[in-house]
């Protein structure tokens, strides 16, 4: 085989090893994009399994109506993404809201725990009482200091029906990077 031809032969296997590429790339970028589709993370999620999540076709679009008496209208949270306290302190400024919208209906507790590296195992650094609606948390005073760093947390917000019994309801977690520093 002379050289053109080796060339000419390399320059085609190559040709073919880079358009398999290109069409890897776009089928696991359909995949990965597909609006319809939702891989959620459960056994063997590592590997690629896990439970694969589609959009339901009997949902309905709208409000509810008049008629869904069954309905009620539920507890509204004030979310973040990020809370930055300062390091090596154990006062720390905050905004844990009950919003008003909850007025008649709701107090909430909230609680601020860290993860560990597994990302099962928390720390609870932070209890409140119960919140009243449209009232606030500012300043809260943590269980320990911490280093600076960003750490996996979450704000877990527990509603409680303001009646008698102060009854417990569904609760809330909302992942948030703590920012320390």
């Amino acid at each position: 085989m002379n050289a053109k031809r080796k060339m000419l032969v390399l320059l085609l296997l190559l040709v073919c090893l880079l358009s398999g590429i290109v069409i890897g790339i776009v089928m696991m970028r359909e995949r990965i994009y597909d609006k319809d589709r939702l891989v959620a993370p459960g056994p063997g999620a590592e590997a690629g399994g896990g439970v694969e999540l589609v959009i339901d076709p009997q949902a309905e679009e709208g409000l509810p109506d008049g008629n869904d008496t069954f309905l009620e209208q539920g507890v509204v949270i004030a979310g973040q993404e990020s809370m930055t306290i300062p390091a090596n302190k154990k006062e720390a400024a905050v905004d844990f809201l009950n919003p008003e919208e909850n007025a008649q209906k709701y107090y909430l507790t909230f609680e601020l725990r860290i993860y560990g590296g597994n990302g099962k195992d928390y720390e609870v650094l932070y209890t409140s009482g119960l919140v009243e609606p449209g009232k606030r948390i500012r300043r809260i005073t943590l269980s320990r200091e911490l280093d600076p760093g960003i750490y996996d947390a979450v704000v877990h917000v527990q509603p409680y029906r303001m009646n008698e019994q102060k009854t417990l309801t569904n609760n809330a977690d909302m992942r948030i990077r703590l920012i320390v520093n």
